[in-house]
């Protein structure tokens, strides 16, 4: 069967778009499509093939050129910097297995077909202290996911709608915040999945991403404070709401931006709807004059009188500089 076959196959068989293949494969257009150079053709087998890769202690493994399995071995301390005994453990990555065909493993279960490839489609990964397990832990949540093959348009005033009510529906006490979120979020056609992390990177605060045409959220299943979980929400719609498609983006747990690099733009408006989106500025102002929000009763009287989240008005007091971190204030907090 040729290339241009085994795409159109996967094309219906997935329906993924050409656009991601090429990205996921790390080549160009006309070498993919026009005239397919030996470099795509291997890369496609790498990503997409059928050819299974089996554990050594299997007779059926896996056989190619020796050439071509020495310059996968190159590839191999990238490839171990994936939670390899995690994916096993999962059955992802068959057990017993070394240097090239690992590297082939990790190729197939990430679903690309060079570094390039890995760093073209995962590129939002890449300032992340582990960029291999940060994409690890996005691909098992595009994994639990079907694609869309319908088009998807956001309504944006019901988006907001949704996001307000989240913001004001002040203590939801006895109720699942992250049930109500999804609930909320799938009213409006977005996806809202939990996926453990692996223990092998910093916990992430949420990943945006598009699986075909379905937006969707991703967020640990640790337990974080709900001023952390809404903010990591809230920007990841700003990406939908005002970032090309196919845009996908990372927060880690970390601080969000390393001093020592400019932020993308998409990340700073992003951060500038969450923000906004959470408390306004006017809300943030009149609260921040009222001088004495290290005492409880001024806390309870804006979240009464913004119908805001205690816990959102906490944080971002912290975030200015206002009350400490270790505040007796946290407890405002609730624990989702």
């Amino acid at each position: 069967m040729s290339l241009k076959d085994s795409i159109k196959q996967l094309q219906k068989r997935e329906h993924i778009t050409q656009d991601e293949i090429i990205r996921r494969l790390g080549c160009t257009r006309s070498s993919l499509m026009e005239n397919p150079s030996a470099e795509a053709i291997a890369a496609f087998d790498y990503a997409f093939g059928s050819t299974p890769i089996h554990d050594s202690g299997n007779a059926v493994k896996i056989r190619k050129d020796s050439r071509e399995s020495k310059e996968l071995e190159k590839l191999l301390p990238w490839a171990r910097k994936f939670p390899i005994r995690a994916l096993q453990n999962k059955g992802l990555i068959p057990a017993n297995i070394k240097d090239a065909d690992l590297v082939r493993a990790v190729f197939r279960f990430m679903n690309v077909g060079s570094t390039a490839g890995f760093e073209n489609y995962y590129s939002a990964t890449l300032q992340a202290t582990n960029p291999q397990t940060n994409a690890a832990w996005i691909r098992l949540g595009e994994l639990s996911i079907e694609r869309s093959t319908t088009e998807y348009t956001p309504d944006s005033e019901a988006i907001l709608s949704n996001l307000k009510f989240l913001r004001t529906n002040v203590y939801l006490h006895g109720q699942d915040l992250r049930k109500v979120a999804r609930e909320a979020l799938n009213n409006c056609g977005i996806k809202l999945i939990e996926v453990e992390p692996f223990l092998t990177a910093p916990t992430p605060a949420s990943a945006f991403y598009w699986r075909g045409n379905q937006p969707v959220i991703q967020v640990p299943t640790s337990r974080m404070d709900d001023a952390k979980f809404l903010e990591a929400i809230f920007h990841a719609v700003g990406h939908l709401l005002y970032h090309p498609l196919r845009t996908m983006c990372l927060q880690t747990g970390t601080a969000k931006c390393d001093p020592a690099t400019a932020p993308h733009p998409f990340e700073i408006k992003a951060d500038a709807f969450a923000q906004d989106t959470l408390l306004s500025e006017a809300e943030e102002c009149e609260l921040i004059c009222c001088g004495r929000f290290n005492e409880r009763r001024c806390i309870q009287h804006f979240s009464g009188l913004f119908h805001v989240r205690p816990g959102i008005l906490v944080a971002r007091l912290q975030q200015q500089g206002k009350i400490k971190r270790g505040s007796p204030l946290n407890d405002f907090k609730i624990a989702v």
